[in-house]
């Protein structure tokens, strides 16, 4: 039927397709197979007679066995039937539901008359029709998958690539191979025949054998790339290196009919023979010893000859690399990258550079350089990134080269440089370092402070000569310089970190000018009272200046040491927070690993149960010694003294302890209670460091927020201003121009006519002094130095360079002495160059072709008719010309006639470019003058009225300018460019306001933008100041606290609002830390009568708590 021959034909087309198939993965299995086999084969005799030699051969052979056993025990390489292929295309095609597979096997039985009992024929062929139909929409070419060769692919490719890098990689490796092959199988003869021969020695008797004449061909390892070396005559004896063939010639005094080379007693090597007298023969160097002669003479006798003839080893020597590193420093950070330099030789070849770096535990390589060209010497550098590196903060870092030679025999031997150590700078700890000298800073403020209140009350109730006032001023004067000093160090370390934000930076700005100019004054008025010592005292002298210097200082150190304790605050708690922070993440993961065992979804690891703990305990103890380090200096509303209590070292550590006890012993769930009730604590802990961080007092208070916020709308608001101002002026100078360029065109025209006559006298003076200067004898001769000048500065660099590469080499002296050479001859060129005394000259011509391009332009301007462009390059070429003049002039001892003839050219073109500018000065002043004449009453309305908008907004400057300057006043770290800003506004605005009533619309424009400039410059200020500077205010505003450089934000999710528990706080009243208004006169009193005990620490305690 039809039915069935078309089914039968899509299953013989999935037949067809899986012999192709079959075929294609026999031949890559047949291939794999062939070239595993004789790899194999090719490194058992190419490695023989090391051990490695069976390994190798082997391993292969287990790891090809491996894959492809796999294949020959599946049904892959089977052949197929047509019911196979129908299950198969079953398989394939679900939705076929066995009728493919019942087609092709009840199809065949529709002619058979015995299956009418079983089947009925209309049955069998409604099937047959309803699988045709389903098989019209099926593809038969995709039932077999052409993918099932891909692996075998692999495997051959695997296979080859292995193949290759053996032939590429291994020296000779085919040849090798082949010839110890060779070996192999003409020993074993020669062993049975010595046997044999051995039984015959007993019955013939022996002949004595002498071997003369001998000559040795020595072969180097083809890595060596040395010659071959003959020997000849030779006494036998043999030194060389590991893996060379040494070739024997030599004569017997007596006919023999075999010769025989034995070495050491085990190897033998049969030998080549022409006439029964001479032998020749071969054997490759691998292991001290000796080797003898055997022969075998006509009755057969094997005769081994006593003589031992010696082999010794030459070593080949180890390769050596020097290393110079670019910028060694024993701090790095961990972004840094190193530069090193470095020197290798070797004796015979260089195969490879790495860097080998010990990180901690860790030990990293880096390739540097692969040489496939065997080169002896060589000089390179490499630069290390260190980012690319996992490097922790304070990690010691060690790292060397090392280089290996290619030596393939017994090698490769290694070699390395010197091990160079560094740290990883650990900023934590520097920022660390840099809080503790920001206290030290406070308490030397506080010092002075103390010492300037009470000289204040000394000075004005008491009267002192000026011995005593210029006293008073030198001992401020050095505390001042001190501390000075020390703002200063800790800027430059902050601005070293490069995360500490501007208004930081503004404040230690601050602090070190405004103390810089009281010292100054304090110099000042010292310098006035040692003029008045030893002389009569001036009828109105009195030590008011002193008193008022003294108490400008006080009120100084007063603001400056508030705010610097606020920040230094600030810096503590990040530190406490980030410390917390980082133990609520080890307690969380030690919560959920807990989780993990108790559930058995991962293993008890002990050791890694002990890691973990003990971070836990260092960064726990990390954190209670910070704390203890703030309560010190802080008062007691910083932490509550209870809460401190309740979080004791030693009863933290036990609790750990139990946690580890109770987890090695299997006690999950009551490990699990006490590390809850530890991560408890510190939760009720964290939130009583966040409600402390939430109370302290703001850096900049709300009063300045809210005017610096109005500020900023102010300066928007005078921008929008500022713009339509300059598009008005814009379009009024637009509609002069227009007008002026109608009136003045003949004008401009014949201007310019003029202009180009000049300019082009100009370039002519210039192109004959350019090639007078070219054709003069002693410029010629100089020009021919000056190449010789630079060639020998070439070579002494070259030979500088070499002189140092050579250092640890024989050559040494010669190179320096060529180096001196040289430098001998460099100092005669250029004791000839003096005596030509052509030097401005030279300078001079080589700038001339710049020059001519200038003037050049000024010609196409000009041609142009471009006034505006010619005007501004023409300013900017004219001085360089009074710059040549005054050179040459100052140019002593210049050759007399080129020195008159360039004099007289830039002379004439001096009083050209005069003539120019007095054009361009009255074609100006002409346009300018028409101003008043073109511009129509409307525009000069525009004018006056834009003119009065400039004044209203250059008095908003002005106001503005001196609410920055009293804020800066009161906040040390807003910065004083504010107020500058806005003075240059201010003053723009004024030029603006004078031009635009002069009718100058031009030069008005230019001052507009000035001025918009400035504002704009001061909106970019306050907008740095707002985004990186300190705390915002909180009242319905968000937060931007600034973590002063010490590390990432706090995670909200933990402790603080978002999980606050429940329990009674203690509010302290009002007064409770309120320091009493009595409290500086008792000092002062105190003062008075004698120095108390401890009296600096109680001066920075009350200083402390006044900030607080």
């Amino acid at each position: 039927m039809d039915e069935l021959s078309q089914i039968n034909q899509f299953l013989d087309r999935i037949q067809k397709n899986w012999n192709r198939v079959r075929f294609a993965l026999g031949a890559y299995l047949i291939a794999t197979t062939l070239t595993g086999l004789i790899l194999s084969a090719a490194l058992f005799f190419y490695l023989e007679p090391a051990s490695a030699s069976y390994f190798v051969p082997v391993l292969l052979l287990l790891v090809l066995g491996r894959y492809l056993l796999p294949y020959f025990h599946s049904d892959s390489l089977k052949n197929m039937d047509r019911d196979q292929a129908a299950l198969l295309a079953e398989k394939k095609y679900p939705n076929l539901k066995n009728a493919l597979i019942n087609s092709a096997q009840l199809g065949n039985l529709i002619n058979d008359p015995a299956r009418e009992n079983i089947f009925s024929t209309a049955m069998i062929k409604e099937l047959l029709a309803r699988t045709r139909k389903q098989l019209s929409g099926l593809d038969a070419n995709s039932v077999v998958e052409n993918n099932q060769t891909t692996p075998a692919r692999n495997l051959f490719l695997a296979t080859l690539t292995v193949t290759l890098a053996a032939t590429l990689f291994l020296p000779d490796f085919w040849h090798q191979a082949f010839l110890n092959g060779n070996r192999t199988a003409n020993t074993s003869p020669t062993a049975i025949a010595g046997k044999d021969n051995q039984k015959q020695e007993t019955s013939t008797p022996k002949q004595s054998y002498q071997v003369t004449d001998l000559e040795l061909t020595l072969n180097f390892p083809s890595y060596t790339r040395l010659p071959s070396k003959a020997i000849k005559p030779s006494d036998g004896s043999v030194k060389s290196l590991p893996g060379t063939e040494v070739a024997i010639k030599g004569k017997a005094d007596k006919n023999f009919n075999e010769a025989t080379l034995v070495v050491n007693a085990n190897d033998s090597f049969l030998m080549e023979s022409k006439d029964n007298l001479s032998l020749m023969g071969s054997f490759i160097v691998r292991e001290k010893g000796f080797y003898q002669f055997k022969l075998k003479d006509a009755s057969g006798n094997q005769i081994l000859l006593p003589k031992k003839y010696p082999v010794k080893l030459e070593r080949d020597q180890n390769p050596r690399i020097v290393l110079f590193p670019a910028n060694p420093k024993p701090v790095y950070y961990d972004s840094d990258k190193i530069q090193v330099f470095y020197e290798g030789s070797d004796d015979f070849g260089i195969k490879s550079i790495e860097l080998v770096a010990q990180l901690g535990d860790k030990t990293t390589r880096k390739k540097i350089k692969n040489l496939k060209e065997s080169e002896k010497d060589i000089q390179g550098k490499f630069t290390w990134n260190l980012a690319l590196e996992r490097l922790e903060p304070g990690q010691e870092v060690q790292y060397y080269l090392e280089i290996k030679d290619n030596d393939n025999i017994s090698g490769p031997n290694k070699g390395q440089s010197e091990m160079i150590r560094f740290t990883v700078f650990d900023s934590q700890k520097e920022r660390e370092n840099l809080v503790r000298l920001q206290d030290e800073l406070t308490e030397k403020m506080i010092a002075l402070l103390a010492t300037g209140l009470v000289e204040a009350n000394i000075l004005k109730t008491t009267t002192k000569d000026a011995l005593y006032g210029k006293k008073l001023l030198a001992s401020n004067v050095d505390a001042l310089i001190e501390i000075i000093g020390l703002a200063q160090h800790i800027k430059n370390q902050a601005q070293e970190f490069g995360q500490f934000p501007q208004p930081y930076l503004t404040l230690l700005n601050n602090i070190i000018s405004g103390l810089k100019t009281i010292r100054q004054e304090k110099i000042k008025a010292i310098d006035k009272i040692q003029g008045t010592l030893m002389k009569p005292t001036p009828v109105g002298y009195s030590m008011h200046p002193i008193e008022i210097l003294n108490d400008r200082m006080v009120t100084h150190l007063e603001k400056d040491i508030l705010f610097l304790i606020k920040i230094t605050n600030r810096q503590k708690m990040d530190q406490v927070l980030d410390l917390e922070s980082k133990l609520s993440e080890l307690t969380e993961k030690l919560q959920e690993e807990f989780e993990n065992i108790k559930n058995k979804n991962s293993p008890l690891n002990s050791n890694q149960l002990k890691s973990k703990l003990n971070q836990i305990q260092q960064t726990l103890k990390q954190l209670l010694d910070k704390l203890a380090q703030q309560n010190q200096s802080l008062p007691d509303e910083f932490l509550n003294s209870k809460s401190f209590k309740t979080m004791n070292l030693q009863e933290m550590m036990s609790s750990i302890e139990k946690v580890q006890e109770l987890a090695n012993q299997g006690k999950m769930e009551e490990a699990m209670e006490q590390l809850k009730k530890m991560a408890e604590e510190l939760r009720n802990f964290a939130e009583q460091l966040n409600q402390t961080d939430s109370s302290t007092e703001e850096l900049v208070d709300n009063q300045m927020m809210e005017q610096l916020d109005e500020s900023m709308r102010e300066l928007e608001n005078l921008e929008k201003k500022q713009g339509k101002i300059i598009n008005k002026t814009s379009e009024i100078n637009q509609k002069l121009r227009k007008l002026q360029s109608k009136k003045f065109e003949s004008l401009v025209k014949k201007f310019f006519e003029e202009l180009k006559k000049d300019v082009e006298s100009i370039r002519s003076i210039l192109e004959e002094d350019k090639e007078y200067l070219n054709q003069h004898e002693a410029m010629k001769k100089t020009g021919k130095l000056l190449e010789k000048e630079s060639a020998l500065n070439q070579e002494i660099q070259s030979l500088g360079q070499k002189a140092i590469d050579s250092s640890l080499k024989d050559d040494l002296a010669e190179n320096f002495a060529e180096l001196n050479d040289r430098r001998r001859q460099l100092s005669d060129t250029l004791m000839e160059l003096n005596s030509l005394r052509t030097q401005g000259f030279q300078e001079f011509k080589e700038k001339l072709p710049e020059l001519q391009k200038k003037y050049d332009s000024l010609k196409e301007l000009a041609e142009l008719n471009d006034l505006n462009e010619f005007n501004l390059l023409f300013k900017n070429t004219y001085p360089e010309i009074f710059r040549w003049q005054g050179n040459l002039r100052k140019s002593r001892n210049l050759l007399e006639g080129i020195g008159d003839k360039m004099a007289a050219d830039l002379r004439q073109v001096t009083r050209l470019n005069g003539e120019i500018s007095k054009k361009l000065g009255s074609l100006k002043r002409s346009i300018e003058a028409s101003d008043e004449s073109l511009l129509s009453e409307e525009d000069k309305n525009k004018l006056k009225k834009l003119a009065q908008q400039e004044k209203n907004m250059r008095g908003k400057t002005e106001e503005m300018r001196k609410q920055f300057e009293e804020m800066n006043q009161r906040n040390p770290m807003l910065p004083p460019a504010l107020a500058q800003s806005m003075q240059r506004a201010g003053r723009n605005l004024k030029q603006a306001e004078a031009r635009l009533s002069q009718n100058q619309t031009q030069r008005g424009i230019e001052s507009e933008n000035k001025a918009m400039k400035s504002i704009q410059e001061t909106r970019k200020v306050i907008s740095e100041l707002k985004s990186s500077g300190s705390r915002m205010s909180r009242q319905g505003k968000p937060q931007n606290q600034t973590r002063l450089g010490t590390g990432s934000r706090r995670d909200s999710r933990r402790g603080g609002a978002v999980r606050m528990q429940k329990e009674k706080v203690l509010l302290p009243s009002e007064d409770q830390y309120k320091v009493p208004s009595e409290f500086r006169e008792e000092i002062l009193d105190a003062m008075k009568k004698e120095t108390p005990k401890n009296y600096e620490q109680l001066v920075n305690e009350y200083y402390r708590e006044l900030v607080q």
